[in-house]
């Protein structure tokens, strides 16, 4: 097995709560303010008081179908949770997980995204490198979009754009 860790982090001008209640509380809906995903619902009964057990997300990112993200650690009260992506994974993905933690920094929060994946085959060997830059990607994306809606309760650039392009279709 090939393993992919990638980490990233950014600062919120907003409480812990605040943001907490957008990445925790609304598990769920995280296309609400994610151009990487066009439809996210909720099912199942939360993990430890969490929303949901798991959510169904629409990405737009290659290689992705479907997926299905569970919740399988969830800390309110030090602000963490953990999911992992049973399904909807590209076919080289074994297995993937991403923790989000909060942290209080002054009157702001301190959002980190931490990915583990493990990955298997040849193209997995071949495509190690590009799979880590297009995930460091991927959570730098999410982190300035959270980061705009927790902020502003405005959407980000990317995900208006995205919203006017599938509202034209």
């Amino acid at each position: 097995m090939i393993q992919v860790h990638v980490k990233a982090s950014i600062f919120i001008a907003v409480p812990i709560k605040a943001v907490w209640e957008i990445t925790a509380h609304q598990f769920d809906k995280i296309a609400t303010w994610s151009s990487g995903v066009t439809e996210s619902t909720g099912h199942g009964v939360g993990l430890n008081g969490a929303v949901c057990k798991e959510r169904q997300c629409t990405p737009r990112y290659k290689g992705f179908k479907k997926t299905t993200e569970r919740i399988v650690a969830y800390q309110p009260e030090n602000y963490v949770f953990r999911y992992e992506i049973p399904k909807g994974l590209p076919n080289m993905v074994v297995k993937a997980s991403n923790t989000w933690t909060h942290e209080v920094d002054g009157n702001g929060t301190i959002l980190t995204m931490d990915v583990n994946m493990q990955l298997k085959g040849l193209m997995a060997y071949l495509m190690k490198g590009v799979m880590k830059r297009k995930m460091g990607h991927i959570l730098q994306e999410n982190l300035e979009e959270i980061k705009v809606y927790a902020e502003t309760g405005e959407l980000h650039e990317r995900k208006r754009k995205l919203n006017e392009q599938l509202a034209a279709v």
